[in-house]
Formats: structure tokens, C-alpha cells, sequence
């Protein structure tokens, strides 16, 4: 009797502990899930606040080439919106206040005294040459922020230090080794926050309606499989096979394409219409051995013969071997923005293997009324004075919820290259875009 109560009490005690083990790792698996869960939100939050700060500077960038008030009016409260922003973005990270004082000081001066600016503007005061050099500086000082930011993230990643690692460090002096993004305004990395002095306290493509280029027609999934083979070009395909459809406007059905030297290209064709959406390659790491030039003329060529008639390329990118290339269509000389085709282009063969046309097929239609008021010498005498200006031309871009006939102006300033957008038929200035080169292309901004 004896033994059957050691044995029943040895089994509880058994499984006793096996359940305290199980709790115990439980309850290790929930914290450390909870850990980097919240180490994500951290991270995320590092790079909105990196987002917001390109944006500054490229609001920033465009105020002194705005011509009308109401223009700099939206870039200056856009960057009062975006100031404050950044600073909700760091007041949310587990830094040293006394490391941060200055950041946030300088974001909050930001944030009211562009808030100032655009309020004057708005009561009719223009800004003067002294407030533009300010901005100049600003910019200059948020561009070296970003800089410090994206070093110290870079750190963070390479060294695999984390924002929930230790106690709670508010009240903590700053420990750059530790937690890099508190060195970032460290005069030693070049970071001088001017001290503001001012009076009183301290901004798509449109896709509304119905789509413009689809027709009535109905298709199901085996015309689509064979659709976007003979898009990509039956020559290039070995099979297709169906793959998940899309929702939404542009209602899709799902086709994988095994190309016959072994890329995947996963595709959409539209139900209506039966036209190709997008398609992307599943992997790219192709030789870049072609030239820019060389594939748009082969991306050109290509949506030629897909029947997309007229097109001019206009931005770039590059990226794992493939020119990513953006074209506008182009009706009796005038750019038509709203129809928008990107085309990936393998930059080792020249061979088309992705494109995206929401934008084209939701707007492409014959344009009326594409006679200007203003002629373009007319147009051109409304850009600013300090914008080296080149030829105008004559475009449509979006707006609002449908389009506007302008004049696009390109031009440079201070060693930068702008797109300036003059209505056609009231002369007024309707939007600054800056072109912004980077390792990877030119895009505008």
C-alpha cells in the first residue's frame, strides 16, 4: 500500500514538474513574442521618422522655387505636419531625453515656425529673401539629420542592437555604443540646430470611377492564361498555370507564367476587358549589361506592339539588374500623366518581364479640350524668377478628383533640377515637383 502511494505521489510530483517546465517556457516564448513585437513597433517607428525627415527636406527643397502663396502655403504646413510627426515618432522610443532635448527641441521650432510662415503667407505676406535662407539652412540641417539616422540604424542592424534591451532609460545620459540613434545630434557629427527667432508662436494619380480603358467584354481564366501568354510572347513561355485572383476595381484573375529559361512571372488580367494589370518576375538578379537608353527603347518597342500606341519614358529606376522605366502616354504632343505604364526590363537580355498599368487602364481615354488659354511664353512668365526655366510643355496631371491641362516647365535652381506645373487655362501655379537622382534613378519628388 505503501509503494502505491509512493508511486502516486512521485507521478504528481512528476507531473508537477513537467507542467511547471511547460508553464515556464510558455510563459519565456509569450515574453520573448511580446518582446519583438514591441521591438518591431520601435523599428517601424525609426523608420517613419526617417520618411518624414526625406519629406521635410524635399518640401523645403521645392519652397523657394513655389511662385504663388497658395503653393508654399501647402509645402510649409506640410512640413509643420510632418515636423510634428517626427517628433510624436521619437517621443515614442526608449531614448535619453537629455540625448533627444535638442532633436526635439529643433523639431518642434520646425513645426511652429513654418506654421508661422504659412500663416503669413496666407494673409498676404510674402516670404523674404532672409526667411528663404532660413529654410536653405533647415533644409541643410534636416538633411544631415536624416543622414545621422540612417548611420545609426545602419549600426543598429549590423551590431543587432535592440531599443527593449535594458531598463527604462528616460532619465539616462546618453550612451551612443548602446543605443546609436542618440548621437544624432552630436555636434561632433557636424549637427548645429539654429536657433529660430520669429514673431508670435510657433502636401496621385487619380483612381475614381469607373476604369476608362478596360471595354465590356468578359473574359474567364483559361483566356486569361492564354492573354498573358501571348502578352509576355508565346516564343518566351514553356506553361501557365492559374494562380490566386484579385479583388477591387480592376477585379483580376491570377496567372503564373514559367518563362523557358526558368523565370517565374506571376501575373493579373483584368475580367473586364481582359487586360494585363501587372506582372512582376518572382526573383531578379540579372547581369546589367544593356544600357538605359537601350531598354527603354526595348520597353518601347514593346508596348507599341501591345497596342498601347504613343509613349514617352519619363523616370527611372535600377535595381538587381532590371531599368525600371516609367512611361506617359502622349496624345497630339501633350504628356498625359493620369496614364501611367511601368515597365521592367531584364538588363542582360532586354527582355520584358514586369509592368504595371492600374493607372493607364483606369484613365486612358481620348482627351477633349486640350487647348490652352495661356500660350507658353505666356506660362513661362509665371515661374519663378530665380528657376532657370527651359522650354514649356503642355501635360495633363492629376487633380483632386479629376485633371488639369498645364504647362510643364523644367528648369534648375542652385544646382538642382525642378518640374514646374502652370495651369494652361488660369495661369496659376498647380504644383512644384524637384527631381531627386539616387544610386538607383531619377524620380521626381
Amino acid at each position: 500500500m505503501r509503494l502505491k502511494h509512493h508511486i502516486l505521489l512521485y507521478t504528481f510530483l512528476g507531473v508537477a514538474v513537467l507542467l511547471s517546465i511547460f508553464l515556464t517556457l510558455d510563459f519565456g516564448n509569450r515574453a520573448q513574442r511580446s518582446a519583438q513585437a514591441l521591438e518591431d513597433v520601435y523599428a517601424q517607428r525609426v523608420l517613419e521618422t526617417q520618411e518624414h525627415l526625406q519629406a521635410i527636406g524635399l518640401k523645403l527643397g521645392k519652397a523657394p522655387v513655389a511662385t504663388e502663396a497658395r503653393t508654399q502655403v501647402e509645402l510649409l504646413a506640410g512640413i509643420s505636419r510632418q515636423a510634428d510627426s517626427v517628433v510624436s515618432g521619437l517621443s515614442a522610443l526608449p531614448l535619453s531625453h537629455i540625448a533627444m532635448s535638442d532633436t526635439m527641441k529643433f523639431c518642434n521650432q520646425l513645426s511652429e515656425y513654418t506654421m508661422v510662415l504659412a500663416l503669413s503667407l496666407a494673409a498676404g505676406q510674402p516670404l523674404t529673401e532672409q526667411q528663404m535662407a532660413e529654410l536653405g539652412s533647415l533644409e541643410s540641417q534636416c538633411a544631415l539629420l536624416l543622414g545621422q539616422f540612417a548611420t545609426a540604424r545602419e549600426t543598429m542592424v549590423a551590431e543587432s542592437l535592440r531599443l527593449t534591451a535594458g531598463p527604462g532609460v528616460f532619465y539616462a545620459e546618453a550612451q551612443a555604443a548602446q543605443r546609436p540613434l542618440e548621437q544624432v545630434a552630436d555636434p561632433d557629427n557636424g549637427m548645429d540646430y539654429p536657433s529660430m527667432i520669429y514673431d508670435g508662436a510657433f502636401s496621385d494619380a487619380r483612381h475614381f470611377g469607373a476604369p476608362k480603358a478596360l471595354g465590356e467584354e468578359r473574359i474567364d481564366q483559361r483566356q486569361a492564361m492564354e492573354i498573358a501568354r501571348t502578352f509576355v510572347g508565346e516564343e518566351r513561355v514553356n506553361r501557365t498555370e492559374a494562380a490566386p485572383d484579385g479583388g477591387g476595381t480592376l477585379a483580376s484573375y491570377g496567372v503564373m507564367l514559367v518563362l523557358n529559361d526558368g523565370v517565374v512571372l506571376n501575373a493579373e488580367v483584368t475580367r473586364q476587358g481582359g487586360k494585363m494589370l501587372w506582372m512582376v518576375p518572382e526573383h531578379a538578379d540579372f547581369e546589367p549589361v544593356l544600357t538605359l537608353e537601350e531598354c527603354a527603347g526595348a520597353a518601347r518597342d514593346f508596348l507599341l506592339d501591345r497596342g498601347y500606341g504613343e509613349m514617352e519614358d519619363n523616370h527611372y529606376q535600377v535595381y538587381d539588374g532590371l531599368a525600371v522605366i516609367n512611361f506617359v502616354a502622349v496624345q497630339d504632343g501633350v504628356l498625359l500623366y493620369p496614364d501611367l505604364v511601368k515597365v521592367q526590363v531584364r538588363m542582360d537580355t532586354g527582355e520584358v518581364v514586369g509592368l504595371e498599368a492600374n493607372n493607364y487602364l483606369m484613365n486612358h481615354t481620348l482627351r477633349t479640350g486640350l487647348s490652352p488659354a495661356l500660350t507658353a511664353q505666356e506660362a513661362l512668365g509665371r515661374v519663378n524668377p530665380r528657376l532657370d526655366a527651359g522650354q514649356a510643355r503642355l501635360c495633363v496631371i492629376p487633380f483632386r478628383e479629376g485633371e488639369r491641362l498645364c504647362y510643364e516647365v523644367p528648369g534648375r535652381y542652385e544646382g538642382r533640377e525642378y518640374r514646374v506645373y502652370i495651369d494652361a487655362v488660369t495661369g496659376e501655379e498647380a504644383e512644384v515637383l524637384m527631381m531627386v537622382d539616387s544610386a538607383s534613378g531619377r524620380m521626381a519628388a
